[in-house]
């Protein structure tokens, strides 16, 4: 009988040892879970928000900040983090995991403020821009000084080999639009470097107070001689510069030349002082400037780009295409520009004699 209880009683205990210890493991469990859960629960709420948990933690909390949720976690939860072996195991595996996590979000966190640098600087570049942009439109304007100059870059992408005739009630016919030469050397179409050194003279004029009429700002245009003159007896200008790049048989030949109207011509020979004034400065000006060879003015009264006119008019061959060295000449930046200031520098005197 003694021996029965004293089985009985181990039994007891080992039952109440048991039912302790599942109690115990129990309890670890249910408080581990509750962590992982409420993190969860903060995700899944951030989530819903349509806020990125990752994102969120960048934004509102210092880097290295992951181990310190883990750890509230784990306390608001009630789990100490010495609490016995078992326990102890459990939250240095969760101490681990959640340094993982921490790493990772450091990274994730790098990658971004990284991004967030990048794009900083593009801000800060774009708004530099901008600011030069309203310097640039607050400066003061150049003061006008008068005068209005009409300018034609020669030909157009494609040619219009319709007749049209030369000059007002004229029976004597020709294209409405030749096509233009070709660079011998560069390839480049006479169309292509009139519009370009075009381009430079408007900017170099604007720059000295003038205004500019363009009587073409793109390729793509079909517009005769006749119909570029009457635009720019239309437009107010005081006087009409056409730009050309002239072609020879003979591609030694090279140099500049400007082109008029007779003192004869029967359509605007009254034209002809300013006119032939106005050529003689643009081509001695020029050549000046650039070095090429002065070919002089020339006078004709069988040019359309000419007879149609109201206003004074040089018609500027630039140089000779059809001359290896002087086409390379004319594809260059810095000698465009010298044509652009050598024209400006012309039209100056011509307007400072009182014309």
């Amino acid at each position: 009988m003694s021996r029965m209880k004293k089985e009985n009683g181990l039994l007891r205990f080992l039952i109440s040892a048991v039912f302790f210890a599942l109690v115990l493991t129990g309890c670890n469990g249910t408080r581990k879970y509750e962590a992982v859960d409420l993190s969860s629960e903060t995700a899944s709420e951030m989530s819903e928000n349509g806020a990125d948990p990752a994102a969120e933690s960048t934004d509102t909390e210092p880097s290295g900040s992951g181990d310190a949720d883990v750890q509230a976690l784990g306390e608001t939860a009630g789990e100490p983090l010495s609490a016995d072996t078992e326990s102890g195991d459990a939250a240095s595996e969760s101490s681990e995991m959640a340094e993982e996590a921490s790493e990772s979000e450091e990274l994730s966190s790098g990658m971004s403020e990284a991004e967030s640098v990048e794009a900083a600087r593009e801000a800060a570049a774009a708004a530099y821009t901008a600011a030069a942009s309203d310097d640039a439109e607050i400066a003061p304007e150049i003061p006008f000084n008068g005068h209005t100059v009409a300018i034609d870059a020669g030909h157009q992408a494609k040619a219009n080999t319709s007749k049209e005739p030369i000059g007002p009630s004229s029976t004597t016919m020709k294209a409405k639009m030749p096509e233009g030469a070709v660079g011998t050397s560069s390839g480049v179409p006479e169309y292509e470097v009139t519009l370009t050194v075009a381009k430079k003279l408007e900017k170099e004029l604007i720059n000295r107070g003038y205004h500019v009429v363009m009587i073409r700002t793109s390729h793509d245009v079909n517009m005769s001689s006749a119909e570029r003159s009457v635009a720019a007896n239309k437009s107010g200008a005081d006087i009409l510069i056409r730009l050309h790049a002239g072609t020879m048989d003979n591609s030694s030949v090279y140099g500049a030349l400007s082109t008029c109207m007779t003192s004869q011509n029967p359509y605007n020979a009254s034209l002809h002082d300013k006119s032939y004034n106005l050529s003689k400065k643009i081509v001695d000006t020029v050549c000046g400037t650039t070095g090429t060879k002065n070919r002089g003015v020339q006078e004709t009264d069988s040019s359309s780009d000419i007879n149609w006119c109201e206003i004074p008019v040089c018609v500027f061959e630039m140089g000779f295409l059809s001359n290896p060295d002087e086409d390379t000449w004319l594809q260059d930046d810095g000698y465009q520009g010298k044509i652009a200031s050598g024209i400006a520098g012309a039209v100056d005197a011509y307007f400072a004699e009182g014309n």
